[in-house]
């Protein structure tokens, strides 16, 4: 165990090493990925947690997943946050990051980019805090389909609107996930 950790640190490791390819329906869809609405961080590996030297988590929430919630756009809008990385080791740390979405159309529509530096230095026992930015060009959003009616609890049309991917860190054969959404709609 590590009784150095907060809870909330301890939440963090667990996310940061999830598995993160988790599928709708293997056998009756299979490939297809399921949204970060529905996985979070994906699936929990303690053993991966359990050797992670460094964590990631949302300096305002907490989390250890950057939320850019429900976001009305009439023009192109800038949305960010900024991700908090805890190096508990010894020794300072570069990372390397990069972004992904979870779709390629997703991504291939270039409604949201995703803004991130390539790389940050934590300090030994130390901190070191990213940010992290959403562009949103709401002339290239998809159609938004979503009511409080008869479909208000369809949690498959909310794939749709929503963007989502990861944030991944890398330092040396170390590597952190952090699951980023977004729910943007023109107005």
């Amino acid at each position: 165990g590590r009784p150095d950790l907060e809870p909330m640190q301890i939440k963090a490791l667990l996310m940061n090493g999830a598995e993160t390819e988790i599928y709708i329906n293997p056998a009756t869809q299979p490939g297809v990925l399921a949204p970060i609405s529905r996985i979070g961080a994906g699936e929990l590996r303690v053993d991966r947690a359990a050797t992670l030297g460094a964590l990631a988590w949302d300096q305002a929430s907490g989390a250890a997943a950057l939320s850019f919630g429900a976001v009305e756009a009439d023009r192109q809008t800038v949305v960010a946050r900024t991700l908090t990385l805890h190096n508990l080791g010894n020794t300072a740390k570069q990372f390397q990051i990069a972004s992904s979405f979870r779709y390629a159309n997703d991504r291939d529509s270039a409604a949201v980019s995703v803004q991130a530096p390539s790389v940050v230095n934590v300090p030994a026992n130390g901190s070191a805090d990213v940010s992290i930015s959403l562009v949103i060009n709401p002339t290239r959003l998809h159609p938004w389909a979503l009511n409080g009616g008869s479909q208000g609890g369809n949690g498959a049309a909310l794939s749709v609107p929503e963007y989502d991917g990861f944030i991944t860190l890398v330092a040396g054969n170390e590597t952190l996930s952090v699951p980023w959404h977004v729910l943007p709609r023109k107005s």
